[in-house]
């Protein structure tokens, strides 16, 4: 979800919109790089959310860190989208608060995590 959101945040970016002006703020970008920047991101984190609903080890680690990496696009993001901007930014730490205390175990079987009776 939070992948799909940056695409449409990218690709309104890209077509530069009028909506998205946001002069004087310090973290100024080119507004074309800035929304193929979100595209990338975005394209990321919906094949590392693939990943991990294929139960992939290696993606929950993946998944903090490009989590991590879009919640401080999402903040460099929040003159030219508010809404849009602070929606992600949650969408992010909770993907990172998820993947960070989840003790099922990725790629086991069923009834190996931490709630599992022995």
């Amino acid at each position: 979800m939070t992948g799909v959101t940056d695409i449409l945040q990218g690709i309104a970016a890209v077509r530069r919109n009028a909506f998205l002006n946001a002069a004087g703020y310090t973290y100024s970008f080119n507004l074309t790089s800035w929304g193929w920047i979100h595209v990338a991101i975005g394209i990321v984190l919906c094949l590392v959310g693939l990943a991990i609903l294929g139960r992939a080890r290696w993606a929950r680690y993946a998944g903090i860190g490009i989590a991590s990496l879009n919640l401080i696009a999402q903040f460099m993001y929040l003159p030219h989208q508010p809404v849009w901007a602070i929606v992600g930014m949650a969408l992010s730490a909770f993907i990172i608060w998820a993947l960070a205390t989840d003790r099922g175990a990725l790629g086991a079987g069923a009834g190996t995590g931490a709630g599992a009776r022995t």
